[in-house]
């Protein structure tokens, strides 16, 4: 009997299966050139990847192990990022910065633009009208952040200062260098008109201005207030005063990362633009503690205020301490603020409460005293009114309100 022969669709469906066969003895969907947190373990969950972690390997893929994707946080042209793309292997990169072969790896980007713009906002509406920011020459890969600021400075009437910080001359020692953009630093923040509020593109700057500040008798927040990016919250938490940081959005940044990944596996073609992903806000810390307001007996009060909010304070109270009668204080209040004593002192308790909310894992009803608020009633009805839902809501939906 003769044997029957062969059609393309039984051939094509014996290599279906054996590529089947040979996934099921290779389970891994995606490697990672990074340590695995836990916004991308819960990721892959939901999308049922198996995951390898490249470090555990030195970086190197395994004879026989071909992934469907990758997911890392070195640059395109890194020496272990190579291998994967001579593969064919589609490459996602988390990454801090963008890079020329970002059309190659697609990347997926803190929003710099959007950070300036969040910067200046933050700071006019703290009652600055003047803000700086020190930039090196060449500009480098940070250049967006100024002029996102730069930009929304405008729009909002403010003025933007900017000091360009010349590179290390030919022959200069790292110490005279070091002392030179120093002294010009410090020489230019002290024609700064005060208050302003000042963006550092770095935590380490930042931490160092408040060193260099304080060194020269100028005060952090009341005639700089300093902000930096918080890429690195160590040193934001561990200067003096602490640093008020954007707080980085990673749980975005990670599930944009595997979106993007995941349709690259599907076949979609890469993007030849970075994703770019904004911060979910700014967390304040001592730096910037502070509204800028030109009457000294208003700001005398809100140091007192802010300071002791956990107290049962009364206008009388406050006004005793700033050695003024209450009505006057009433109006300056207004006059500098727009709003009462008793409203401001509703608004910093509030503002305190969410940043322990998100910052930490205290139950609601310990931070709520920590806060000044005497009772729970009274601050859920606050907390709903400001934020449109309950605290707890809040908390779960890490500060996203929309």
């Amino acid at each position: 009997m003769p044997k029957e022969k062969k059609t393309a669709s039984s051939k094509s469906a014996k290599r279906k299966t054996a590529r089947q066969i040979r996934r099921r003895r290779d389970p891994v969907t995606v490697v990672l050139g990074m340590g695995p947190d836990r916004w991308i373990l819960e990721e892959a969950h939901k999308r049922g990847w198996r995951l390898l972690n490249l470090w555990l390997h030195g970086l190197q893929l395994s004879s026989g192990i071909v992934p469907r994707g990758a997911l890392v946080e070195e640059l395109p042209d890194h020496e272990h990022v190579q291998p994967l793309r001579e593969q064919g292997i589609p490459v996602g990169r988390l990454g801090n910065l963008p890079h020329p072969d970002d059309a190659e790896v697609p990347a997926v980007l803190p929003d710099l633009r959007a950070e300036g713009r969040q910067a200046a906002e933050y700071f006019y509406n703290r009652g600055f009208r003047h803000v700086g920011y020190i930039g090196n020459t060449p500009w480098g890969d940070l250049k967006p952040l100024f002029e996102g600021l730069n930009d929304r400075a405008n729009e909002l009437g403010m003025a933007c200062h900017l000091h360009r910080r010349k590179r290390r001359a030919q022959g200069e020692s790292e110490d005279a260098f070091f002392d030179r953009r120093m002294r010009e630093t410090m020489a230019w923040l002290n024609k700064l008109p005060k208050p302003a509020g000042f963006l550092a593109h770095s935590d380490w700057l930042a931490a160092q201005l408040c060193i260099w500040l304080a060194e020269v008798g100028l005060n952090v927040p009341a005639d700089i207030a300093v902000l930096s990016r918080g890429k690195d919250p160590e040193w934001c938490q561990c200067s003096i005063p602490t640093i008020s940081s954007f707080e980085r959005n990673g749980e975005g940044r990670v599930r944009a990362a595997c979106a993007l990944l995941a349709r690259m596996m599907a076949g979609e073609a890469a993007p030849t633009e970075p994703v770019m992903i904004p911060p979910k806000g700014i967390i304040t810390r001592a730096s910037t503690d502070i509204l800028a307001v030109d009457n000294p007996m208003v700001a005398r009060a809100l140091v007192f205020m802010w300071a002791h909010l956990d107290l049962d304070l009364s206008v009388d109270d406050i006004a005793r301490e700033v050695s003024i009668s209450r009505r006057p204080l009433e109006r300056a209040f207004r006059a500098c603020l727009d709003r009462g004593i008793n409203a401001e002192l509703q608004r910093k308790r509030l503002d305190v409460f969410r940043e322990k909310l998100l910052s930490t894992d205290l139950p609601i009803a310990d931070l709520a005293p920590m806060a000044g608020f005497r009772t729970m009633v009274h601050l859920r009805r606050s907390f709903r009114s400001a934020y449109g839902m309950s605290a707890r809501e809040y908390r779960a939906r890490g500060g996203n309100i929309d």
